[in-house]
């Protein structure tokens, strides 16, 4: 006997839910909260997180997509190749906006124009998806990001009867070209992005690409009225902060301009032909570096789940095979025929540079002029000392 009620006890638990279900009350209120871009490297471009407001149910919390485990093992490696997890966290709304308040970042809260059912379906989402089993996702900066989560279940609550509205964006905008705003005092970052993100990033954004950037999130939200043509955001309010005194103009001085930067490496380059000794210390740096930056894109590509760094067309001049030659430097047949393929590549990368696929960093052209010229120098202008 005690074995049956035993079995009918277990066999009624199993099926009894981990937690009671909220039933939002009728004042309830969920707004999409928009943080600035911050000063750190993280926070460039902004963020994104749910709030979820019912004083009668004492509840007042934030939905952050954002978050990952510092602790997660090989983090540093994971995070390069792309397979780190990301979750949906939640945090009291005042824990959430004093973080940001101390950072000095402003923040927009847009409530949604819901009725109860959008409301509590919508609620009812974000409390499945912080389920244990269902809160991590894999990080796509582009296509699956905090805000791009968010843009998702908003749509899930419509049963994607949603459209959101496209008037107001530049037409023919690339995925590239709407990170360049938030990169404009950062002129080395924007560098070294735009040649890390290859192909895909030039693809043309459609109105829900915008999105990844709470930014134009905020402002589609803001424009765009659901299947009753009803405004999708009923209020707006900025959140109180202390702001930070007025900065002066971005003036970028000589090592905050890359292309000069790099002009001036070009030219150490060509000057260093006159020497031999000085030639071959700077050739053996050049071409290493060169290698080892061409390296990186080719994991970039083929080792990692980052979809913008696949199809890299900087591949052309910044080969990773020149790690192989680098301190091959003394004339043979077989150094001249790689450095003659590489300048080769080099000169048809200039030749048609504004008809690759890519938009390739107007800021490497001095490097790109120097491989074509130092691997043809290499192959005509000492023919002598092979054949010495």
């Amino acid at each position: 006997m005690f074995r049956f009620f035993l079995f009918l006890f277990v066999l009624c638990s199993t099926g009894l839910p981990a937690q009671p279900r909220i039933t939002l009350s009728d004042s309830a209120r969920i707004s999409l909260m928009t943080v600035a871009p911050g000063d750190m490297l993280y926070s460039t471009f902004g963020h994104s997180a749910l709030r979820v407001y019912d004083a009668r149910r004492l509840l007042d919390r934030c939905y952050n997509y954002g978050t990952f485990n510092f602790d997660q093992p090989n983090f540093i490696l994971k995070f390069c190749r792309g397979k780190l997890l990301y979750m949906l966290d939640t945090e009291p709304t005042r824990s959430f906006e004093y973080s940001n308040i101390y950072d000095r970042r402003p923040m927009q809260e847009q409530v949604l124009q819901l009725n109860r059912e959008q409301r509590q379906r919508l609620f009812d989402l974000l409390e499945e998806n912080v389920r244990e089993e269902n809160r991590y996702y894999k990080y796509d900066f582009f296509y699956d990001n905090c805000a791009t989560r968010i843009r998702d279940i908003v749509k899930e609550t419509f049963f994607h009867q949603i459209t959101f509205d496209s008037s107001k964006l530049q037409p023919g905008t690339t995925m590239r070209q709407l990170l360049h705003p938030y990169l404009r005092d950062m002129p080395w970052t924007k560098f070294g992005i735009d040649l890390a993100i290859a192909m895909p990033a030039d693809r043309v954004a459609l109105a829900e690409d915008y999105m990844f950037l709470p930014e134009h999130m905020h402002n589609l939200f803001g424009a765009t009225q659901h299947s009753d043509s009803i405004p999708l955001v009923a209020s707006e309010r900025n959140i109180p902060f202390r702001p930070l005194p007025p900065r002066p103009a971005y003036e970028p001085g000589f090592l905050g301009r890359p292309f000069w930067v790099l002009s001036l490496v070009a030219l150490l380059g060509l000057l260093s032909m006159a020497n031999p000794r000085t030639e071959h210390i700077f050739d053996m740096l050049f071409w290493f570096l060169l290698g080892a930056a061409g390296l990186v894109l080719l994991l970039l590509w083929v080792a990692t789940d980052h979809s913008a760094t696949k199809y890299n067309w900087n591949i052309l001049w910044a080969m990773p095979t020149h790690l192989l030659f680098f301190w091959r430097l003394k004339h043979n047949e077989w150094t001249e025929n790689y450095f003659m393929a590489a300048g080769a590549l080099a000169a048809l990368t200039l030749i048609f540079w504004g008809v690759i696929p890519q938009d390739l960093p107007e800021e490497a052209l001095p490097l790109v002029g120097l491989v074509a010229i130092k691997a043809f120098f290499r192959r005509f202008w000492k023919k002598t000392e092979l054949e010495d």
